[in-house]
């Protein structure tokens, strides 16, 4: 029987009464690293001035994706370590500074490399890098209530699904990335499925348009966004007409993999290739900031509008020092 770690109660030694109220047009971002095992957050604004460790060096173990709960809690994926530790899915609270197992993969089958959410239900990609196929996974009531595990997708075969975009009118955006593990090459296309999970046709086709590995998404209404993890470079597609066009560069290969959309329009990318660098790229594509996170391998990447993070403010998480403390079970 596998050995499984529940880390549970980072609890706070001191309680702020009240956080400042963050400066104006602030997101609160959330980081994990695959490489530390840390989860952090920072302001938008001051990304080295205020950075907080949420869960310390290795209190994760290989976290390769984030997402925003709509219970305001964060769910990570965690990819385990191989051999006792299992993959799972793990929930950080910010209210409680609380983190504990949602769901754990015990037979080593789902490698989690990204994370959206339908309502309630959590849909989890496959991490290219433990050259994980197969379909994108549901795991039904993942923020509460009976757990259910089944494959979301059917159709339109997939090497691996390091990126997720979920539309309002409920398709959804696959990247579709094979990784080679001798030519330490990837390729591959971005698809389109219904909102029932059944496969459409492709939406980037492999080497169109300049993708060259397809890994992270975001959507912003009509745009889509494709990080390309060969060439550092990131495009958009316009989905009422499916053109797809340049957006912006880090002029790196390997310096895009994770993205993630700031209420002002801007948007994050977190570096895969152990920079530990995280690009900040305004509406039209200027690189306006790289910020050295000291991370290494950047695993997910989510953000807080300003109005929720100064809901979250009202919880005390700054203004004093906690005691992170973990409890092991057999």
């Amino acid at each position: 029987m596998l050995r499984f770690i529940v880390r549970l109660h980072y609890a706070p030694l001191l309680v702020a009464a009240a956080l400042l109220a963050l400066p104006a047009g602030a997101d609160t971002v959330y980081v994990t690293s695959f490489t530390t095992g840390e989860l952090i957050s920072y302001d938008s604004t001051d990304p080295a001035g205020t950075t907080t460790v949420l869960v310390p060096e290795d209190g994760l173990v290989k976290p390769g994706a984030l997402a925003l709960g709509p219970d305001g809690n964060l769910y990570i994926g965690e990819n385990g370590d191989g051999s006792s530790f299992a993959p799972r899915i793990s929930k950080y609270e910010p209210a409680t500074l609380t983190l504990s197992t949602v769901y754990a993969f015990g037979s080593f089958e789902v490698f989690p490399g990204s994370l959206a959410f339908q309502g309630t239900d959590l849909l989890i990609g496959r991490n290219p890098f433990f050259g994980n196929t197969g379909p994108i996974v549901k795991l039904a009531n993942a923020t509460g209530g009976p757990l259910a595990v089944s494959d979301y997708t059917t159709g339109g075969s997939l090497a691996s699904s390091p990126g997720l975009a979920l539309a309002a009118d409920g398709r959804l955006y696959v990247s579709d990335q094979t990784y080679s593990f001798v030519s330490s090459i990837a390729s591959g296309p971005v698809k389109r499925f219904d909102a029932a999970g059944t496969y459409v046709g492709e939406v980037i086709a492999d080497g169109a348009s300049g993708l060259a590995g397809p890994t992270g998404l975001a959507l912003d209404g009509t745009t889509l966004y494709t990080a390309s993890i060969m060439n550092g470079a990131i495009l958009q597609t316009d989905l009422t007409t499916d053109t797809t066009t340049a957006f912006a560069t880090t002029g790196s290969p390997f310096e895009v993999g994770t993205l993630a959309l700031l209420s002002d329009g801007s948007l994050l990318a977190g570096s895969p290739s152990g920079s530990g660098s995280i690009y900040r790229f305004s509406s039209n594509g200027t690189l306006l900031s790289t910020f050295a996170s000291g991370l290494g391998q950047i695993g997910g990447i989510a953000t807080v509008p300003e109005p929720a993070a100064a809901g979250l403010a009202g919880i005390g998480l700054a203004g004093g020092a906690w005691l992170l403390r973990r409890r092991r079970r057999d």
